[in-house]
């Protein structure tokens, strides 16, 4: 009540003297600086899987049964008690369908491998997994490119790295984690991380976090507060249900209500939604305008010199990058060139072998970041699109052609290839090569 009354004050004081009009182009103005200064790092961050056409990956089904494989309750301990809570905790979430875990036994005809075959399951590879890489594990999504309803979900624990259902509360603080030690949960990375032969991963954590996955959730690259977020720490079982960020993704993806209704999760709050990219846009043309008609008003008017050099203090304080904490040596790669080239990508076919779908490409390079480069690279990738049906191999990238990538080869040619090569004779190490890894390059 204070304030309105201060409001009104204002307003007859301003009145009186002739500032109406600028107080106006300050209110106004102060609501384009608030839209601006909204941080995106308090909005959610969450990202959800679409289609080429921008469709929604999800289940039309209001249940969805997954299968145990032996594999998983022979390698580790509770784990299929702790997959069962797991899938608790995303059920029936903000319209999600209902989650449900079965033993191979209880199954008339049960998955025997990961595959594209109508039959979900969750397994695990004792030893390693070629698909999966150097992640922790991975859910291979197979879904209607078309529609985007999903049509399969296999989740791969990576049994090279060493797991196991941890009492509940056993946080580990970010000092005490070697960065060596912090392990892509699920997706390819161009560094060769060192493995600590020590460090025991929460099986709970890594797939609660794999069956958001399987509900058409993407991996979180900011919020370390939220279960999709894309790494994982050794011997941390903070988080093993959706959090805040979590739901409102999953909210996108199956209902229009924010309010959690499955296990786990009831009363999370959510925060504030990231302004479109069009407001923001908005925000700024409203303020440079201002500040263009205060430079007219200014030759004659003191007032609007006044409010020009408000106008521009404000805006520039707004629009002055924010100094953020680095999120140790892990944040620091996702913002570097990562491998050792640029390339583009010429050619690309896609197959099904196997149960998996498997992306060939050609690439020629565009830039070399490495001494010396290979001209011509070509490889294969997990993943990608056979007619209407597209096929996710965790979060790695299967290209397409004309995609400009960041590659890393899996030799790269001698700096003194060029001299030591007879004269007339191409070096093939110099010409062509395979390539290691892949990404889109941003």
């Amino acid at each position: 009540m204070a304030f309105l009354v201060a409001s009104v004050r204002i307003r007859e004081w301003a009145a009186r003297r002739g500032l109406q009009a600028l107080l106006q182009v300050l209110a106004l103005t102060a609501a384009s600086l608030f839209t601006l200064s909204i941080d995106p790092r308090d909005a959610n961050a969450y990202v959800v899987k679409r289609t080429v056409k921008g469709h929604l990956v999800h289940w039309d089904e209001p249940s969805v049964s997954f299968t145990f494989d032996p594999s998983v309750r022979a390698n580790v301990a509770d784990a299929v008690e702790a997959t069962t809570a797991s899938m608790r905790s995303w059920s029936g979430t903000v319209g999600a369908p209902e989650l449900r875990g079965h033993v191979a036994a209880e199954v008339a005809d049960p998955p025997q491998v990961p595959a594209f075959d109508q039959k979900n399951g969750v397994f695990f590879m004792p030893g390693g997994y070629a698909p999966a890489g150097r992640a922790l594990a991975i859910t291979v999504l197979t879904y209607d490119n078309n529609s985007g309803r999903i049509l399969d979900a296999d989740i791969i624990v990576n049994g090279a790295y060493a797991f196991a259902v941890l009492s509940n509360g056993g946080a580990v603080e970010a000092q005490d984690t070697p960065s060596s030690a912090i392990a892509i949960t699920d997706g390819v990375t161009h560094d060769e991380p060192s493995k600590s032969s020590s460090a025991v991963y929460d099986l709970h954590h890594v797939v609660a976090h794999e069956l958001g996955h399987s509900l058409g959730m993407n991996d979180e690259l900011d919020r370390k507060d939220a279960l999709m977020y894309r790494y994982s720490s050794p011997n941390d079982t903070t988080l093993r249900a959706p959090a805040s960020d979590d739901i409102a993704g999953l909210a996108e993806l199956y209902s229009t209500k924010l309010e959690a209704v499955g296990g786990g999760c009831g009363n999370a709050t959510l925060a504030p939604r990231k302004p479109s990219s069009a407001v923001s846009q908005l925000a700024s043309v409203t303020i440079f305008g201002f500040l263009f008609f205060l430079i007219f008003r200014g030759r004659t008017s003191r007032h609007a010199r006044f409010a020009f050099v408000a106008v521009a203090s404000l805006a520039s304080y707004a629009m002055f990058p924010r100094i953020s904490k680095q999120q140790g040596n892990v944040a620091r790669a996702t913002t570097l060139a990562p491998g050792h080239a640029r390339a583009s990508v010429t050619s690309t076919f896609s197959a099904f072998e196997g149960g998996f779908v498997k992306t060939h490409f050609t690439l020629a390079t565009v830039a070399c970041r490495a001494a010396l480069c290979p001209n011509v690279g070509e490889g294969v990738a997990w993943g990608g699109t056979v007619g209407s049906v597209r096929q996710d191999v965790g979060e790695e990238f299967s290209p397409k052609t004309g995609d400009t990538v960041n590659v890393s080869f899996a030799r790269l040619p001698s700096a003194l290839a060029p001299l030591t090569q007879r004269l007339g004779m191409a070096d093939s190490a110099l010409t062509y090569a395979k390539v290691r890894v892949i990404t889109l390059a941003e």
